[in-house]
């Protein structure tokens, strides 16, 4: 007996939904810049998160969030290693990346949800 095709489509969008979630706790820790700055929780939340996003991002076809993810996590990872400065250069580049981030699954919601259309035309 055959099995039944199976359905991805749910838990892409469970994917989707779960990435965007942390997408907004990136912005969220992003935004505590001095804690960034010290090494503090905000960092390690940025640290966590775009390693998770990584790999994750890679296993449901996402090559765009991976490699944002891996380098935001690359950043992280040389401010504790004192090889970058915190200063506002890397801010401004962790916000552009976080926010690249957000557009990707931005857009891959739109393309998964195309507008429905009315009937009558």
């Amino acid at each position: 007996m055959a099995e039944p095709a199976l359905d991805l489509s749910e838990i892409m969008d469970l994917y989707k939904e779960d990435a965007r979630r942390m997408v907004g706790q990136m912005r969220i820790a992003q935004a505590c810049w001095e804690e960034v700055q010290q090494g503090g929780p905000a960092r390690q939340e940025l640290r966590k998160l775009s390693h998770q996003m990584r790999g994750s991002g890679r296993t449901y076809g996402f090559r765009e969030a991976t490699r944002l993810c891996k380098a935001i996590e690359n950043i992280i990872q040389k401010l504790e290693k004192n090889k970058l400065p915190a200063d506002e250069r890397i801010r401004k580049s962790l916000h552009l990346k976080i926010e690249r981030l957000a557009a990707v699954f931005s857009a891959a919601e739109t393309l998964a949800d195309p507008p429905k259309r009315s009937g009558g035309a």
